[in-house]
C-alpha cells in the first residue's frame, strides 16, 4: 500500500509541474507571454489543497485496505435450509469470481455429541483476553449439567460465566472451580479456547466459507468465508 501511495502522490506532483510549466516552456512564446502563463498556471492552482488531496487519497487506499480485509457474509442464508443456503453461497461466489472455495459445514453441537462437556472461551486476536461470542467477555455453555453430587443444573449464570479482562486461562479455572463434580457420564468440565480468525496461531483464509447448521437443518447465522 505504502508503493501504491508514493505512485498516487507521484503522479499528482507531476501531473501539476506539466500543467503549470508546458506553457512558460514552450519556444514560441515571448517573455510577455511566459510571464503571463506561469500567472495563470498560479492562479489555477493557487487554491488546490495538496495536504486535503493526499489526506483524500490515503483514505481512499485505507478504505480499499478495509474492504479487503472485511469478512465476507451471506446473511440471505439466516433461516434458510441448508440447501436453499448452499444456492445462495454458489450464487454469490460465482458473482465475486471466487470458484475455488471450500464449504465446510459445522452442525451445531448437542449434549450427545463428543466434547459436549467442553465451554467455548472465544478469545481476542492476540489470544490473551477473553472477548466472548459478542465482545462482552461473556461466556456461555448451553446444556444442563448432569451432576453427581447436586444433580441436574444450569452452569454459571444462567449459564454463562463473566470473564471480562480475564486470560483464557483464567476464565477458564474460574469455571473449573465452578463446577468441581464430574457428571453421572464420569466426565468434567473442560475448556475449549477458540482464537478468532485472523488472530495468533489462526491465519485468515479466502478459500473457505463456513456453514453452522443447526440441527433443524437451517441456517441461523450468516455464513462467512474467512
Amino acid at each position: 500500500f505504502q508503493e501504491a501511495k508514493g505512485h498516487i502522490h507521484q503522479g499528482r506532483h507531476e501531473s501539476m509541474q506539466e500543467s503549470m510549466l508546458r506553457g512558460a516552456n514552450s519556444g514560441e512564446f515571448s517573455p510577455e507571454r511566459k510571464a503571463e502563463a506561469l500567472e495563470m498556471a498560479r492562479s489555477k492552482y493557487s487554491n488546490h489543497d495538496l495536504a486535503q488531496a493526499k489526506e483524500d487519497e490515503d483514505r481512499a487506499i485505507d478504505i480499499a485496505r478495509d474492504m479487503y480485509e472485511t469478512f465476507i457474509t451471506f446473511p440471505e442464508c439466516v433461516e434458510q435450509l441448508f440447501e436453499r443456503c448452499l444456492n445462495i453461497i454458489n450464487r454469490d461466489l460465482e458473482d465475486l469470481g471466487l470458484s475455488t472455495v471450500e464449504v465446510v459445514v459445522h452442525e451445531k453441537r448437542n449434549i450427545n455429541q463428543e466434547g459436549y462437556n467442553k465451554v467455548v472461551i472465544i478469545t481476542n486476536e492476540l489470544a490473551d483476553q477473553v472477548k466472548g461470542r459478542n465482545g462482552e467477555g461473556i461466556v456461555s455453555y448451553p446444556f444442563p449439567w448432569d451432576d453427581t453430587q447436586t444433580g441436574s443444573r444450569m452452569l454459571g449464570v444462567d449459564g454463562k460465566w463473566d470473564c471480562r479482562e480475564l486470560s483464557p486461562t483464567d476464565c477458564c479455572n474460574m469455571i473449573k472451580q465452578s463446577v468441581p463434580n464430574k457428571d453421572t457420564r464420569g466426565n468434567s468440565i473442560e475448556c475449549h479456547i477458540f482464537v478468532p480468525f485472523g488472530g495468533i496461531g489462526n491465519p485468515r483464509r479466502t478459500d473457505r466459507v463456513f456453514v453452522n447448521l443447526s440441527p433443524d437443518g437451517r441456517v441461523h447465522e450468516p455464513p462467512v468465508i474467512t
